[in-house]
């Protein structure tokens, strides 16, 4: 009372409303805007004593009302106060949120509620925006694109050695099996290369299939292809059905470049085509065991005979005559010119890549107005037998052969930053 400066009755009543809660009470008081039979006395005096001290009376209360604007601007949009949790044994007539009890009331108990939905179906919304960016990497769809089949590379049919003959290319296989990582990553990084794929596209004919389609299941059983070697990357002879190479796991877009250009140097359609040797088949030896009494009795004279050549020669010692043998002439040796200094990097200098035939790797600085001669004599200079054995040398991608006559420049023959194949003719 010292406070607010009601009256005892007034003060008695909104105690008894809030189950004798003094902060409750005050609370609501304030919010009411102290109405009560003490208002008129709190006008009457400005001060009332409070024992030895003078309290003033408390500032007329103002109240407003909001409209328009979002709710969220508001501060009071949070949690309501307390007496909108009051106990639940309070009775309906102590609701002072309804517009009889309060008809000028800033914050009602609807008003609280929807703010709070709003405010939450707000922050929802903003946590699904962060996550949406999240959730796009996770998407299945964009996975299963990612790891997708070159359909655009492959084959569609199911006679793909026959388009292979037709057109004169290799046909190269991919059998994959999709439960292997490795068979994904062939897909995503492998087959989606520029490089592999224009190498393919210029040579081969592509034709791949999992192994749980019945084309893959036959291929591996026709060629006798364990499961537990996949994926298997081969290349076949579409003229015979030969496999004449094969490659198992995943291998970097790099590797398969060099491997596939490797082929297209060594081999070609217009020669015949590569037939598998045959081993050579002995005669059966029938045992004398199953043979006729006649058999045997011929292999017993035949093996006495041969004792007594065997004697013979021991007691006759003939001095047979050996042939001379006169050694060949020695090869001329070759002269070659000399190689100019080898340049240093420079805008007008390039650098080419020879692999030989025995695997190793030959490599040079060179102008690029240097002749394409200048490459066969580089060669001559590091492999001595070069010097007297004729040779080539190939391109890559895509794969043909150079010639050494030709007048022209490394610049105009598009050689430069070159990797050539050394081929023995």
């Amino acid at each position: 009372m010292a406070i607010t400066g009601a009256d005892a009755s007034t003060a008695q009543q909104y105690l008894e409303i809030t189950a004798w809660n003094m902060e409750e009470a005050l609370n609501l008081f304030m919010e009411s805007g102290g109405s009560g039979g003490a208002s008129s006395q709190a006008g009457a005096t400005s001060t009332t004593g409070f024992g030895d001290q003078e309290v003033r009376a408390p500032d007329p209360s103002k109240r407003q009302r909001l409209v328009g604007g979002d709710g969220f601007d508001s501060p009071r949009v949070y949690p309501a106060p307390q007496f909108f949790n009051r106990p639940v044994n309070v009775s309906h007539y102590n609701d002072f949120t309804s517009s009889a009890l309060n008809p000028n009331g800033l914050l009602h108990q609807d008003f609280v509620q929807d703010s709070i939905a709003l405010l939450n179906q707000q922050m929802n919304s903003s946590r699904q925006n962060d996550d949406g960016e999240r959730s796009t990497r996770r998407d299945p769809q964009n996975l299963s694109q990612l790891f997708q089949p070159p359909t655009r590379l492959m084959f569609h049919g199911t006679f793909a050695r026959r388009s292979a003959k037709d057109q004169k290319k290799w046909l190269l296989v991919n059998i994959q099996d999709e439960t292997i990582f490795a068979s994904l990553m062939l897909n995503r990084d492998t087959w989606s290369d520029d490089l592999v794929q224009n190498l393919v596209e210029s040579s081969f004919i592509f034709w791949q299939s999992p192994i749980n389609n019945e084309h893959g299941k036959k291929f591996c059983t026709l060629y006798q292809i364990e499961a537990d070697l996949l994926p298997i990357v081969c290349i076949l002879d579409p003229r015979t059905g030969q496999k004449l190479v094969e490659w198992y796991n995943f291998m970097e877009p790099s590797q398969m470049t060099e491997k596939l250009s490797d082929f297209c140097c060594l081999n070609s359609m217009d020669g015949a085509p590569i037939m598998p040797p045959r081993p050579a088949s002995a005669p059966p030896q029938k045992s004398l065991v199953d043979a006729s009494e006649e058999e045997q009795l011929a292999a017993a004279i035949a093996a006495s005979l041969q004792q007594d050549d065997d004697s013979d020669m021991e007691d006759c010692v003939e001095i047979e005559e050996k042939p001379v043998v006169v050694p060949p002439p020695a090869p001329v040796p070759v002269v070659l010119e000399p190689l100019p200094e080898e340049p240093s990097d420079g805008p007008m200098v390039t650098r080419i890549q020879i692999r030989t035939t025995s695997g190793t790797r030959l490599m040079r600085r060179f102008h690029k107005a240097d002749p394409v001669s200048l490459l066969f004599r580089f060669v001559q200079h590091e492999i001595p037998e070069a010097q007297s054995r004729d040779f080539e040398l190939r391109t890559s991608y895509p794969p043909k052969a150079i010639d050494a006559q030709a007048p022209m420049t490394l610049s105009d023959a598009k050689l430069e930053n070159a990797s050539l194949m050394m081929q023995w003719k």
